[in-house]
């Protein structure tokens, strides 16, 4: 990891919380990858999400954005 970066988490937790905080941050990263992973699998077994199903969505869920 870049010693800028570190420095930069390091200042924001403090040293004892790093690992910690890395972790964290990689879990998160972890499940936005399998969530892309699922979408193109979804996308490519059943094709895009239509225009209606996305104005539905921003219908039923305004605050989604």
């Amino acid at each position: 990891m870049p010693e800028d970066l570190t420095a930069a988490v390091q200042e924001r937790v403090g040293r004892g919380e790093f690992s910690r905080y890395v972790t964290e941050a990689v879990a998160r990263r972890l499940e936005l990858d399998l969530l892309a992973d699922l979408a193109a699998l979804l996308e490519a077994e059943h094709g895009p999400v239509s225009e209606a199903a996305l104005a539905e969505a921003d219908a039923a869920w305004p605050d989604g954005d």
